[in-house]
């Protein structure tokens, strides 16, 4: 029995705070069945990066939610 498994970070801009940010959730996928957790992380739509799913540019803000995007190579090395 085969088993699929992802991980996806994505920007939900619906829910963006006053101050413009948005917040950054992680999908889960197994089997075709998702989960979506909040990071508690939240960025600039602007500098957000759908294909890479990682904020750009070398501010503290983009490497803060960068250290969260690295979760998502974690199934590569298991």
């Amino acid at each position: 029995m085969t088993k699929s498994f992802a991980l996806l970070f994505l920007m939900k801009r619906t829910k963006a705070l006053p101050n413009g940010n948005a917040p950054i959730y992680l999908r889960i996928t197994i089997d075709s069945e998702r989960v979506e957790l909040a990071t508690k992380r939240n960025a600039n739509p602007e500098k957000w990066n759908n294909v890479a799913q990682k904020v750009l540019g070398n501010t503290d803000e983009a490497r803060s939610v960068s250290l969260i995007s690295s979760v998502n190579s974690l199934p590569d090395r298991i």
